[in-house]
């Protein structure tokens, strides 16, 4: 196994842990690049060159590998050639089907029941380079935006380590994506009628768009799912499969925080309703 020099490039809390888990064995980090102050900080403190933006980086940072890990910022050619045997990305999903940005919350308003994530080279293009690692991620029916992306952290990790243990030891292979697979999911990009639940469809489409929308306490990048009351508009923050039956957006209960209303296919309980503010209402005020 032969030691190599690597600068990273990202803003996220796997930034970290795969930094880490590089100097843990054995490998030189140059420099690490990111926006993020913890990260920031984290690097200092295991005495790493932080820098904030990829131009900032020039001929004296050059290392073996560049990787750009959980990074959102673009990175100039002539950064990418700083990594003088190659520079490569870590994505959210796998490649070439899942492209772009948010891939996991697109592949569960698809109805994905089987995912992963994806390691490629950086070249002209975006998520466009030969792929060098993936690993699957199953997807179950309770899944959320939050929980598929817990898995594809520590997806990223376990195939990360495989990734640095063949680029030490000279075995890396890299395959060619297949462009007539491939999807891409622009930044702008958003679920039809902004997160609006049509009770037109089937509860389980409902359900299944509410999930993909959900979080947890961590920034929502694309909408919030909502409904429309015809005075306004409110979020809702849970919903649930509920007994019931009638036609589509009828109501069948109102209570103090929470409305059940009919579907296509069954119906949905949903709750936590506010204006689009953050307020909370009482429903039977409405």
């Amino acid at each position: 196994m032969s030691v190599f020099s690597a600068i990273v490039i990202g803003d996220e809390s796997l930034t970290i842990s795969c930094s880490d888990m590089l100097m843990e064995r054995g490998h030189r980090l140059t420099a690490l690049v990111t926006r993020n102050p913890d990260v920031a900080d984290w690097a200092r403190a295991a005495g790493v060159t932080v820098l904030a933006s990829p131009g900032d980086l020039n001929a004296g940072h050059s290392a073996d590998w560049l990787f750009s890990i959980a990074n959102l910022q673009l990175i100039p050619e002539d950064t990418l050639a700083l990594g003088r045997k190659g520079a490569v990305n870590f994505h959210d999903g796998p490649l070439p089907a899942y492209a772009g940005l948010n891939a996991p919350v697109w592949a569960l308003l698809n109805g994905e029941t089987s995912y992963g994530v994806s390691w490629h080279l950086m070249e002209a293009g975006i998520d466009k380079g030969d792929l060098v690692a993936t690993q699957p991620v199953p997807v179950n029916d309770d899944d959320t935006a939050l929980s598929l992306n817990a898995k594809c952290y520590a997806a990223g990790m376990e195939s990360f380590e495989g990734l640095i243990t063949r680029i030490a030891s000279g075995t890396m292979q890299r395959s060619p994506q297949d462009f007539t697979q491939r999807s891409y999911f622009g930044k702008n990009r958003r679920p039809v009628a902004a997160g609006r639940l049509n009770f037109n469809s089937p509860a389980v489409d409902l359900l299944r768009l509410h999930r993909a929308m959900e979080f947890g306490g961590y920034w929502n990048p694309l909408t919030r799912p909502k409904i429309d009351i015809g005075a306004g508009v409110l979020a809702v923050a849970q919903a649930k499969s509920e007994e019931g039956a009638g036609a589509p957006g009828t109501l069948l209960e109102v209570g103090a925080d929470h409305v059940s209303v009919a579907c296509a296919e069954g119906a949905i309980r949903l709750s936590g309703l506010t204006d689009l503010n953050g307020h909370a209402l009482r429903v039977s005020d409405h």
